[in-house]
């Protein structure tokens, strides 16, 4: 590790040791990435997010509330009704006339179960998808609710019900292979879409990733700033997709060519000061 980088660690160090965080500060020291040695950017993350207060003294509260707040919602999402475990504080409640898996009522807790189990299959899916070829997203978190973790539950969890379905991350394969119209009508929506919905997770490699992320957060107005690194990226490939016809500049746009994206960023930020 070189001198200059213990010495940016040691200034993250510094701002996060203060009893209330300078916001502005942090936001001006991760805009230039942050150092990822001693948790520094899950926790610069937590406070650039919102997810944590400006005031130390108040952090252990708020995460334990957050983690609870977690729990409760994999007790009301992903558990299937009707089912738990007495040992793990929660009571059995039996199907009902009232209340069953068929009930249309929307006030119904079966009914609601099954539409948030449709959103919750088709993020767990888009999880996969994202980079299906790393265990990281497959992995369990440092705070686990073992009514989901433990094998030997008898809850239908979310987890299981993927593991029944056909989609499995070592089959799932990025599609790039892009628009096959040969007219030269390259409408955002071919490549953009993916661009910003995925905050540009599928256009780099992690790490790159990560960096461009520290950039976005630090922002104070980052869905504005993720456009102009998107209008930044064009900028840089210009010349390219000028000379390109439709095929060639799908290729260039659905699996792009620069890998650097400190330059990219750069390019954002002149764009930003210049407006």
């Amino acid at each position: 590790m070189s001198s200059l980088h213990k010495s940016r660690i040691a200034v993250f160090q510094d701002v996060l040791k203060e009893p209330s965080i300078a916001l502005g500060k942090l936001r001006e020291l991760s805009f230039s990435g942050i150092p990822c040695e001693g948790g520094l950017r899950c926790l610069c993350w937590k406070i650039l997010l919102n997810y944590l207060p400006l005031e130390r003294a108040s952090w252990a509260s708020i995460l334990a509330r957050q983690r609870e707040l977690y729990a409760q919602f994999l007790r009301e999402m992903i558990i299937q009704p009707g089912i738990a475990k007495a040992n793990m504080g929660v009571s059995r409640e039996d199907v009902t006339f009232e209340d069953h898996p068929l009930n249309p009522s929307p006030d119904s807790r079966w009914n609601t179960y099954f539409k948030d189990n449709k959103v919750l299959l088709q993020i767990d899916k888009d999880v996969r998808r994202l980079c299906p070829d790393m265990s990281f997203f497959q992995s369990a978190t440092e705070y686990p609710c073992l009514l989901i973790l433990d094998p030997q539950n008898e809850f239908e969890t979310l987890r299981k019900r993927v593991e029944q379905t056909t989609l499995k991350s070592q089959t799932v394969a990025r599609n790039r292979s892009g628009v096959t119209n040969q007219e030269q009508n390259i409408k955002p929506q071919f490549f953009a879409f993916r661009w910003l919905t995925l905050l540009l997770s599928q256009e780099f490699l992690l790490p790159d990733v990560i960096r461009l992320w520290d950039s976005l957060f630090a922002d104070d107005r980052r869905f504005d700033f993720l456009l102009l690194v998107c209008c930044a990226m064009l900028i840089l490939i210009r010349e390219q997709l000028l000379e390109g016809d439709f095929i060639v500049n799908m290729r260039l746009l659905q699996d792009y060519p620069v890998s650097d994206v400190s330059q990219i960023i750069q390019k954002a930020k002149e764009l930003q000061d210049s407006q």
